[in-house]
């Protein structure tokens, strides 16, 4: 519930998602099927109590094969990827606003530091067939990724990107997709890409 909430406190102070939901709007891009999505992650569903909200959320760890497959550009040690979306009550009755996306790398820290020079700090998606993607994509947090170490020689950067519903859908519409963000170079095409379209097809708004 923890990491659920967490993607629900960064949208509300990004942009409050409970703030102004919407209604569908004018050439909104679709919205995914529900079907079986070829992916590794985790998606849940939770209710808080305390906030009357729902939360939607994903999780997608890499093993070192993925992570390859989806960092084409830097070398990081570990990435995690995560996605979602809140909405008010128990039952989804008006679009929700805004998908906050979480992306954590792990690498030596002289390369994060290199990477802090370079680029403006958004992060482009190039999606084939149609125009970029650019949303600022701020690094909200960096710590020490050695634990057994004194002095730590890698560090976890955490980058937090919030993009409205349809720059999401514009995304997840894409045949092929990658993306840039400061020196690194990502890959989605494939099990990224697909895991982010499971999570948007559980878009749905109550008739």
């Amino acid at each position: 519930m923890k990491r659920i909430l967490s993607f629900a406190a960064l949208a509300l102070l990004a942009a409050s998602p409970l703030r102004a939901q919407m209604a569908q709007p004018a050439n909104l891009p679709p919205i995914p099927d529900v079907r079986a999505y070829e992916h590794w992650g985790q998606i849940e569903r939770d209710y808080d109590d305390d906030e009357a909200s729902t939360s939607v959320s994903l999780s997608l760890p890499f093993d070192a094969h993925q992570r390859d497959a989806f960092v084409r550009h830097g070398n990081p040690t570990r990435v995690e990827l995560s996605a979602g979306f809140v909405f008010a009550g128990r039952t989804m009755t008006r679009y929700p606003d805004l998908v906050t996306m979480l992306m954590k790398v792990a690498r030596p820290a002289d390369e994060a530091l290199r990477g802090d020079r370079v680029g403006s700090g958004d992060i482009t998606f190039t999606i084939a067939g149609d125009k970029p993607v650019t949303v600022a994509a701020p690094l909200v947090s960096r710590m020490a990724a050695d634990a057994q170490s004194a002095r730590s020689r890698n560090v976890e950067d955490t980058y937090v990107v919030v993009l409205s519903l349809p720059q999401f859908l514009r995304i997840v519409d894409g045949a092929r997709v990658s993306a840039q963000l400061r020196d690194m170079k990502f890959e989605f095409t494939g099990g990224p890409l697909e895991a982010l379209r499971d999570l948007a097809s559980r878009i749905d708004v109550a008739p």
